[in-house]
Parts: C-alpha cells; sequence; structure tokens
C-alpha cells in the first residue's frame, strides 16, 4: 500500500519560525531617539568623542588622569585639571537638549560638572554639585533645578539627567525625576563648551570663576544631545547605558530549542516510517 506523504508535520515549525521573526524583530527595532551630539565615555583615550561626530575634547590645567568608572573607565578631575571644546554644536541654551553622565563629587566643594556658561554675563547653561545637584539656565536667570545629593556620592556614581523642553527645566536623579520648573528662558555664549570647569573661553583661557572653580571628583559617560529625553530613555541610560534597552535573547533562545525538539521528532517520524 502507498503511503501518502503530508506537509502537516511542517505547520509547527513554521508558526515557531514566525515567532522567532516577531521577536527578532522586537529586538533590534531602533526607538526615536534624540540627536546625539557627542558622547565622552573615558574608556579608550580620554578625549575622544566616541560618538563619532568628532568633537574632541582638549585638556587643560594639565588634563584629568583615568580611574576605573561606573561602565569601563572614567575621567579623575583635581588640581585644576579639566576639558573643554568649543565646536558651535554646544550651542544649545536657546533650544531644547539633555545631558546626561555618572559622577561622584566631594561635597565639601563646589564642583562645576558641565556646561557652556559664564559667570559674568549670566549666559549659557550648566551642572554643578555641591551638597545640591544644580542644573542652571542663564546662571539661575533663566531658571534652574536643583536636588539633595546623594549622601553617598563621595564614594557610590550616581546618574544624572539635565534638559530642557521648550521653557521647562528637569533633573533626573539616578532614573527618577527630582526636579522641574516652567517658565525658563535660555541665551548662548561664545564660550566653550566645558567638563569639569566652568567660563572657559573658546581658546581655553580660564575666565572669571574658572580659575578657582574646579571639578573635584569623577565623571563618566557623558551624553549631550540637541533634544530632549523621554522617559524610557533616561531610565535605559541608567540602567544600560545605552537609549535602548538591550536585545531580547531569552525568548527568542526559548523557542529556537523548540524548533530543535520539533525537528528531532520529525527526523524520528521519518526513521519509523
Amino acid at each position: 500500500m502507498s503511503r501518502k506523504f503530508s506537509f502537516d508535520f511542517l505547520k509547527p515549525v513554521t508558526v515557531a519560525k514566525a515567532a522567532i521573526g516577531a521577536l527578532l524583530a522586537l529586538s533590534v527595532a531602533p526607538g526615536a531617539n534624540a540627536a546625539l551630539i557627542a558622547h565622552y565615555s573615558f574608556d579608550g583615550t580620554l578625549t575622544t568623542d566616541d560618538s563619532g561626530n568628532g568633537h574632541t575634547l582638549i585638556a587643560g590645567g594639565g588634563g584629568p588622569t583615568q580611574v576605573g568608572g561606573q561602565f569601563g573607565n572614567a575621567a579623575s578631575f583635581a588640581g585644576g585639571s579639566f576639558f573643554y571644546n568649543a565646536d558651535s554644536a554646544f550651542n544649545l541654551s536657546t533650544g531644547n537638549f539633555a545631558i546626561s553622565l555618572w559622577y561622584q563629587a566631594v561635597q565639601s566643594s563646589f564642583s562645576p560638572m558641565v556646561g557652556k556658561n559664564t559667570s559674568t554675563g549670566n549666559l549659557g547653561y550648566s551642572l554643578h554639585h555641591t551638597t545640591n545637584i544644580t542644573g542652571d539656565l542663564n546662571d539661575g536667570g533663566g531658571g534652574f533645578v536643583s536636588t539633595a545629593a546623594p549622601a553617598d556620592d563621595e564614594s557610590v556614581f550616581h546618574h544624572v539627567v539635565y534638559q530642557k523642553i521648550g521653557s521647562t527645566l528637569e533633573l533626573y536623579l539616578d532614573g527618577v525625576l527630582a526636579s522641574t520648573i516652567g517658565g525658563a528662558s535660555g541665551a548662548d555664549t561664545g564660550n566653550a563648551f566645558a567638563i569639569g570647569t566652568r567660563n572657559i573661553s573658546s581658546t581655553g583661557v580660564e575666565n572669571s570663576g574658572g580659575a578657582s572653580q574646579k571639578m573635584n571628583g569623577l565623571l563618566d559617560e557623558i551624553y549631550v544631545f540637541d533634544n530632549a529625553l523621554n522617559t524610557t530613555e533616561i531610565s535605559n541610560l541608567h540602567q544600560y547605558n545605552s537609549l535602548d534597552a538591550p536585545a531580547v535573547s531569552e525568548p527568542t533562545g526559548l523557542a529556537i530549542f523548540g524548533l530543535g525538539i520539533l525537528g528531532l521528532g520529525y527526523l524520528r517520524r521519518r526513521r519509523q516510517s
């Protein structure tokens, strides 16, 4: 008697393959991310812009040193060391922007972390640390957001996002919105974008305030965006050091394992027949 051959055994395989395809598409789908201006990871050469946009830093005051960080390495600021870059891409005060970073800092001293500002003309933006973490616009004249610094931040890294959305300023600490204010207004300055100091001219000159006000601590994974971040992106930066969550791997692995079982079952049926 002739045996009628059926393709019914392929149906479960087809369904499983479709499920795997959907999972893979979900795991690699890009989000609607804000435009990245610069990213300083401090993992390789400390002055490198890891975004690929070429906003290389210039070291001043002898230059920070490299130490262990929250993710890979970090930059250690002490003794008047700082970085700066005078590219116009950092003229962000009048539009939306976001700055994300990890830090440790000595609370007994004023520590400017990042910013592009003047202390005399009340222009630009800055993020600094004392017993509070504060994000200024126009040195506070255009608005500011502030929250108490964690008690352990001299020895433990904490994550900060400072951003402007229209006329609203927001400050996130460790992924949680800590301070917000409306009615903020910005004006740009010709000074340079500076890390670990403030009020640095476009040629690296330490203007009034810049010479004496320096970061005392560590900075890691500095991101600068020319748009604000959504809450998911802020959470992902805090958890994964990325705007996007990592790809989903466990369900995909289970699905592939299931396909293997189906394949073995089919081979066994063929041998028995």
